[in-house]
């Protein structure tokens, strides 16, 4: 099993700038990025490229890089404009790496490559390696970062909302998503905190959901009940950044605008491309594009900063 990626360089980002601020936070996706699987392969994930090999331990490689001077550790993500170019679309950009470290001198920027077989016969395990820069991303405070965010998605709820078909489950689902995204970003400290417990409560039923849908033993004993509960409840808290954040003692304006930004997919013109069904018409009107452009880089830079907050 591959590791969930941006969960991964998203708490290893958050977990890392703590401990560089003196605190000793850990995570379950740092500890055992396989918690709560049923075939877990720990052996496949080789951890971070060093000198000689691959240091499968986050914190051993994490304290070798503070030895030599880490100032942080960003989990970065960035839009790539190609995605939205419908007629003529430039080549897209390469990848870009999910983890950059900050020395003093210099950036160091880690990629995730996956597992691949050897010419041997054996299957070199998934890790993260060095990689070069693709493209600055600058970092915004929250507060910058939850101002444009906030206006973005204003604008996309204004275009989208009165021309979404109702009767068209495309339609209300791109909707949808705007108006979460715009009551989350005005909730208040305590409806943000009932609305987090409510997520949360949601979330655990459909992970033991999963659960039980995935189980390898059909049909399951009652006896073997409290053991699918324990897997989905262990993915769970291997999963939850925004409980990581909340130890990491980031604000709960941090915690909001990540959550905000996280559910922030809109359709853009690589999926008007690609696509073989058709999409809501909304999607080639006249302005959607730069609205659609501009919400989600606002939502990327979001990310950025609430990931990143120190």
């Amino acid at each position: 099993m591959s590791i969930i990626v941006h969960l991964y360089a998203w708490q290893a980002a958050i977990v890392g700038n703590a401990r560089l601020g003196g605190q000793d936070l850990r995570a379950l996706m740092l500890d055992d990025p396989t918690a709560g699987t049923f075939f877990p392969r720990r052996e496949g994930f080789r951890g971070f490229q060093v000198e000689g090999g691959f240091e499968p331990s986050f914190y051993t490689w994490f304290e070798r890089m503070r030895a030599r001077g880490l100032v942080a550790i960003r989990a970065l993500q960035a839009v790539d404009p190609a995605d939205w170019v419908l007629n003529q679309a430039p080549p897209s950009l390469p990848r870009m790496p999910e983890l950059v470290l900050v020395f003093p001198d210099r950036n160091v920027w880690y990629g995730h490559a996956f597992s691949r077989p050897l010419p041997d016969g054996t299957v070199e395990g998934e890790g993260f390696v060095e990689m070069p820069e693709t493209r600055p991303v600058e970092v915004l405070t929250v507060d910058a970062a939850e101002r444009a965010l906030l206006s973005a998605t204003r604008d996309y709820v204004g275009f989208v909302d009165g021309r979404a078909r109702k009767d068209e489950s495309s339609d209300v689902f791109y909707a949808a998503m705007g108006r979460t995204a715009l009551e989350l970003l005005q909730d208040s400290e305590d409806s943000f905190r009932e609305r987090l417990v409510a997520l949360r409560d949601a979330t655990r039923r459909e992970y033991r959901r999963r659960t039980k849908d995935w189980w390898p033993e059909k049909p399951y004993k009652k006896t073997q009940r409290p053991y699918i509960l324990e897997s989905a409840d262990q993915s769970l808290q291997r999963d939850d950044y925004l409980r990581v954040m909340e130890a990491a003692g980031l604000s709960w304006r941090a915690v909001r605008l990540a959550c905000a930004a996280e559910g922030i997919h809109p359709l853009s013109m690589r999926n008007e491309r690609t696509s073989e069904e058709m999409l809501p018409p909304f999607v080639l009107e006249p302005g959607y594009a730069a609205i659609g452009e501009r919400w989600s880089k606002a939502s990327s830079d979001a990310l950025n900063a609430a990931l990143n907050a120190r």
